[in-house]
């Protein structure tokens, strides 16, 4: 069937409309002479041409903002668009984005079931080794582990990623599990929520869709940095909560002068010992698949903002509430993180690093009473705790900044001195620190 051209259609109609008018009225119709334009000349009287307009050209458009997307977690498609917009690892130092991608995978997986990073990977992308996302340090009366890992680790990190001012990191990765602790590290060593996103399925979804890139990660490739987290002006300590910052926010809910939620994440089924006034948050709850273990590769994607939403509307949760995250080790915790700080845009959440392994150890006589866990209903359930070894020489308030050594140092890292632009400070001129 031919097609008829619309406007050419309506055209020749409106001719024939005017013509039968005409002859309703016995008037024979006017003939009417349009003047020609008049044709520009040049000084010799030679007629100019005149250009036809030029049509944009897409590259001569803005290129998209990577800041601008509707919450922390993105689709294959949006990365592929940054990609494809020159953004990915993009060293010009003239351009007001750049997108970086960093890859946790889990480091205890059955042969075979992670596919490797010389395997397939999303362009770009720069590993980020799970030994460099945690570690063991000192915070109230000894030490624990895993604790979030320290400032010059995550700089190292991210100046081997080629990290500069003005960067968007992507975190990419194995399983929701890698994602999020990264997510979660990241926001708290000073990025805003709006510099770090979650690739939703990672490698394993992007390539369902688009080609990745195989090989070795080659360093040549990135470009030189000297970025630090000193660049990002303060620390987000409001994002985590150490061991005795958790149990003043338990006496004071159990005295009534709060009412924080406190999300428990340990696995299913639910823990039959918990601390005090939790509400138990199924760990795989904000993704698919029933186990918090579970890889992209087995479809444990991320659940989208609406039914992240309706799984915490089921728990009571809302934006108003202050909540509080833990698990087992401080990983599972900050799946919840993630789903109510990236996803949703809660602006009141904090994850307990030291989560259930340390808290347990803060039980028995060898304890301060004060510091005791076992004690002052701060524990809901019997359990078999204790084994901490006290490595203070004196024993600080619960209350005291001196029980919470780790935020000290961590506070006293990101303000260590000025960072020049060109150093990697600050969000806008300088070379990009690259």
């Amino acid at each position: 069937m031919n097609s008829i051209n619309r406007r050419r259609f309506l055209g020749a109609a409106g001719a024939v409309g005017l013509s039968t008018i005409a002859g309703c009225t016995g008037e024979e119709p006017e003939e009417t002479v349009e003047e020609e334009p008049e044709q520009e000349t040049d000084e010799t009287g030679e007629t100019v041409e005149e250009e036809p307009e030029e049509e944009p050209d897409e590259e001569d458009a803005d290129p998209p903002d990577p800041t601008a997307t509707d919450n922390a977690l993105i689709e294959p498609a949006t990365f592929h668009e940054w990609y494809e917009a020159g953004l990915v690892n993009n060293d010009d130092p003239s351009g007001s984005h750049r997108v970086v991608t960093l890859r946790i995978d889990d480091w205890y997986p059955e042969d075979g079931a992670i596919q490797s990073f010389e395997d397939g990977h999303v362009p770009g992308a720069v590993p980020w080794e799970p030994s460099a996302i945690h570690a063991q340090r000192e915070e109230g009366l000894g030490v624990a582990a895993p604790m979030v890992a320290p400032g010059d680790v995550i700089d190292d990190v991210l100046q081997k990623a080629g990290v500069c001012p003005r960067t968007t990191l992507v975190v990419s990765g194995s399983s929701p599990l890698r994602q999020a602790r990264g997510y979660w590290t990241l926001r708290y060593w000073g990025f805003p929520r709006e510099r770090v996103k979650v690739l939703n399925g990672a490698y394993t979804r992007y390539g369902e869709e688009y080609d990745l890139e195989t090989g070795a990660f080659d360093p040549a490739e990135i470009p030189d940095s000297t970025f630090s987290v000193q660049a990002n002006g303060e620390l987000n300590n409001d994002l985590r909560l150490g061991i005795g910052q958790m149990i003043q926010r338990v006496d004071n809910v159990n005295d009534g002068e709060s009412d924080d939620v406190i999300l428990e994440n340990r696995s299913d089924p639910k823990p039959d010992v918990m601390i005090q006034n939790a509400i138990w948050d199924d760990p795989a709850g904000a993704h698919e698949g029933d186990h918090f273990l579970d890889t992209f590769e087995e479809g444990a994607y991320w659940k989208d903002a609406d039914a992240v939403r309706s799984h915490y509307d089921d728990l009571g949760v809302s934006a108003d509430d202050t909540i509080l995250t833990y698990c087992g080790s401080g990983y599972r915790a900050t799946k919840s993180f993630f789903a109510l700080d990236g996803i949703l845009e809660y602006d009141d959440v904090m994850m307990y690093d030291g989560s259930w392994g340390q808290w347990v150890q803060y039980a028995g006589d060898d304890v301060p009473e004060e510091w005791r866990v076992d004690m002052h209903d701060r524990t809901d359930g019997e359990f078999d705790g204790g084994g901490l070894e006290i490595t203070v020489d004196e024993t600080p308030a619960v209350d005291s900044a001196d029980g919470n050594q780790l935020e000290a140092t961590d506070m006293e890292y990101i303000a260590g001195g000025d960072v020049d632009i060109a150093d990697g400070g600050g969000d806008g001129g300088g070379d990009f620190a690259c």
